[in-house]
């Protein structure tokens, strides 16, 4: 991890993250990404919370809120630090970021918050609603998922825009390489994804018959 030492580690603040995401479906890069990020950044919880509405994507093949909240659960159950959010679902409209942070900020007045996000997300950033509101609510936490050109490109990014100094952090742990979309094709394929997805997932998305069209 970088710029560690920048961060504020207080044994009186909470330490919670906050990851976003479609998680359709969830998968065990997801899993391992949010255990890596507990263990570094010393997070009291973190809160997983799947879009209504991705403001930043297409919503083409994504399943009802409900099932991805059902398949979060099972994917988090033996992991007492995660907790998973309906809070999107229930405003209107898309699920922009500012929005959402802004309620977890009144739950959580006092914490230090830190906001999980992919690489791609963190190249765009500075085009993101409210994103300089964002960055006083919170640290920004990434990592790069293909390679080291990609880790340098995010880092000249970040060097090159001085609002994001101190104020993010970039991981070095070593990316699980399996994306949601990749997954949602072998099933409609008929191929068989099980050691893809955490333990009750794959049964659930079978008894309930998601992604096949």
């Amino acid at each position: 991890m970088q710029n560690m030492t920048d961060l504020n580690t207080g044994e009186d603040k909470k330490r919670i993250g906050v990851y976003g995401g479609a998680f359709n479906p969830v998968h065990n890069g997801h899993i391992r990404l949010a255990l890596g990020y507990i263990e570094d950044l010393r997070l009291d919880k973190l809160i997983i919370i799947p879009t209504a509405v991705p403001p930043h994507k297409t919503a083409e093949g994504l399943v009802s809120g409900s099932d991805r909240i059902n398949m979060l659960s099972l994917a988090a159950k033996d992991i007492p630090q995660i907790e998973i959010s309906d809070i999107e679902f229930k405003r209107q409209g898309k699920s922009y970021t500012y929005l959402t942070l802004l309620d977890i900020r009144k739950l959580y007045p006092d914490a230090d918050l830190f906001l999980i996000i992919g690489a791609d997300q963190f190249l765009t950033f500075t085009t993101w609603y409210h994103y300089k509101d964002i960055l006083s609510l919170v640290t920004l936490c990434t990592q790069a998922r293909q390679d080291e050109a990609e880790r340098l490109e995010m880092l000249d990014y970040a060097v090159n825009n001085d609002e994001l100094k101190g104020k993010y952090i970039l991981s070095d742990r070593e990316i699980y390489k399996v994306s949601s979309s990749e997954i949602r094709r072998k099933i409609r394929d008929g191929e068989d994804v099980s050691s893809l997805l955490p333990d009750g997932v794959y049964e659930y998305i079978k008894e309930k018959g998601l992604y096949i069209v």
